[in-house]
C-alpha cells in the first residue's frame, strides 16, 4: 500500500486527541506520524487515518490506541544517561538522608521510564552506595511510561549487549547477569526486586500526593505543549514530599515559578 498520506482534517483530529490526552505535540510531526503509523494501519486492513480513529474509538481494548500511542512517541534511553545527575545524587543527596530523618523508606518515581534503564541504574546506584557503607532507608523505586511495550520491557529487563558499556565495569562485575550466549543480559534479583513498572499517562491521576522523596522524570517535557508542561509540573510537585528533589532533563528548564520549586543546580530542583 505504501505511505498513507492524512488529509489536513485527519491529522488535527490525531493531533487534538494526542494533545488533549497525552499532552503530546504533534504540530510539526505530520510526516513523521505518516510514516510511523503506514505500516500498521495497512496490518490492520485500514486505509485512513479517520477510518482508524474511528476503529479506535470503539476498541474497549484499548489495543489500537496503545499501538499508535507507541508508535507515535520516542522510547529511547540508556544506562546511566546524564551520568551527572547520579554523581550529584550520590554525592549530594544520599549523604544527607540519615540525617534528614527521611523515614523507613525512600521511594523514588522514574516518570517517563520508557525500558527501564533509568529505574534500574538507580537501583545499582543504591546498592553500590550501601555496598560501600552509606546509610539508606528500605528503597521503593516506581517506573512508569505511558507506553504499554515500554512498560513491558522495563518488566522483562532483558537488554542487548551493546547497552553493557554504559554500566560502570565494578558494577557489571556485581549486578550483571549474562544470557544466550552472551547475546542479551539482565540484572540481578537485589537490583530488578526493588524496582515496579505500571503504564501511566502522566497527565491522570500521580501515584500518589506527598508520596516520593525522589523524582527522575527526564526527557520527558520537551514532546509537550506548554500547557501540558505546566500542568506536569504542577502533578510533580504534588506527588513530591517536602524537601524532595526533581531531576528533569537538561534541557529542560522550569520557569522561576513553577509551582513554588526551589532551583538547586542545572536540572535539579526542591520542594
Amino acid at each position: 500500500m505504501g505511505l498513507i498520506r492524512f488529509t489536513e482534517a485527519e491529522f488535527q483530529e490525531l493531533e487534538q486527541f494526542m494533545l488533549s490526552q497525552y499532552g503530546i505535540d504533534l504540530s510539526k510531526k505530520r510526516t513523521l506520524s505518516e510514516c510511523r503509523l503506514s505500516a500498521e494501519l495497512e496490518k490492520e486492513g485500514i486505509t485512513s487515518l479517520q477510518q482508524f480513529m474511528r476503529r479506535m474509538e470503539q476498541d474497549k481494548t484499548k489495543r489500537l490506541e496503545n499501538m499508535m500511542l507507541d508508535k507515535l512517541t520516542t522510547n529511547y534511553t540508556f544506562f546511566m544517561r546524564e551520568s551527572k545527575h547520579f554523581d550529584y545524587l550520590r554525592e549530594n543527596i544520599l549523604p544527607t538522608l540519615r540525617q534528614d530523618n527521611t523515614g523507613p523508606f525512600y521511594r523514588v518515581w522514574s516518570a517517563g521510564c520508557s525500558t527501564g534503564e533509568e529505574c534500574y541504574t538507580l537501583s545499582m546506584l543504591f546498592h553500590d552506595y550501601t555496598r560501600q557503607g552509606g546509610f539508606l532507608p528500605f528503597l521503593e523505586i516506581t517506573g512508569t511510561d505511558a507506553s504499554e511495550a515500554a512498560v513491558k520491557g522495563a518488566k522483562e529487563a532483558v537488554y542487548p549487549m551493546r547497552e553493557l558499556a554504559d554500566i560502570p565495569p565494578r558494577w557489571q562485575e556485581k549486578y550483571v547477569k549474562k544470557l544466550d550466549g552472551n547475546r542479551h543480559f539482565t540484572l540481578t534479583p537485589e537490583i530488578l526486586n526493588c524496582c515496579k513498572f505500571r503504564q501511566m499517562n502522566l497527565l491522570g491521576t500521580v501515584p500518589g500526593v506527598a508520596q516520593f522523596d525522589l523524582i527522575f522524570c527526564r526527557n520527558v517535557m520537551i514532546y509537550f505543549s506548554e500547557d501540558a508542561r505546566e500542568r506536569l509540573i504542577g502533578q510533580l510537585y504534588r506527588a513530591l514530599k517536602p524537601g524532595g528533589y526533581l531531576f528533569v532533563g537538561h534541557t529542560e528548564l522550569l520557569a522561576w515559578n513553577s509551582a513554588q520549586f526551589q532551583y538547586i543546580c542545572p536540572a535539579v530542583y526542591r520542594k
